[in-house]
């Protein structure tokens, strides 16, 4: 199915464009920090992987993800030969877009740009992260993963 590669094509453009307008701002002097019912547009780069983890080992980081990456690939190809939009792939896409989009970002300049804060979350860790698409995309298509490994959908007869 084409709507897979099609998923994972448009999270890769929409987070270019973002991060185009980002840097478009920046180049323009525009220092502020747009603002809309608690989720701010704050630009940052990421030297490592979720929290900076890992910033010291950048070049296993990108081994490691390439290699993860690998492997889903291959998963969202069986699942593409059965010729029928699931749940699954559809998980295996968001997973793909988001980790083709952040390694993209890894192997060009070293870094990940993240630009969403959630300066009202409750939680005040949360409050201190800044995310982008593309992390969002991952958890989403790994909360999706696990919960279809885990309690599997038993079909009808």
């Amino acid at each position: 199915m084409l709507i897979y590669f099609g998923i994972i094509a448009g999270i890769l453009m929409a987070e270019i464009l973002i991060k185009q307008w980002i840097k478009h701002r920046e180049n323009k002097g525009d220092t502020s920090k747009p603002e809309w019912k608690g989720i701010r547009i704050e630009h940052l780069e990421n030297g490592g992987a979720a929290t900076g983890l890992f910033s010291d080992h950048k070049t296993t980081l990108k081994v490691i993800t390439g290699g993860i990456l690998s492997i889903l690939c291959v998963r969202l190809g069986k699942e593409y030969h059965r010729k029928s939009f699931s749940a699954y792939g559809l998980g295996l896409a968001l997973i793909l877009g988001g980790g083709l989009s952040n390694l993209m970002d890894r192997i060009r300049k070293g870094t990940v740009t993240d630009y969403i804060r959630f300066v009202k979350c409750p939680v005040k860790r949360i409050q201190k992260l800044v995310f982008n698409i593309s992390d969002f995309c991952i958890l989403i298509g790994g909360i999706l993963l696990f919960f279809l490994e885990n309690f599997p959908i038993k079909k009808q007869n």
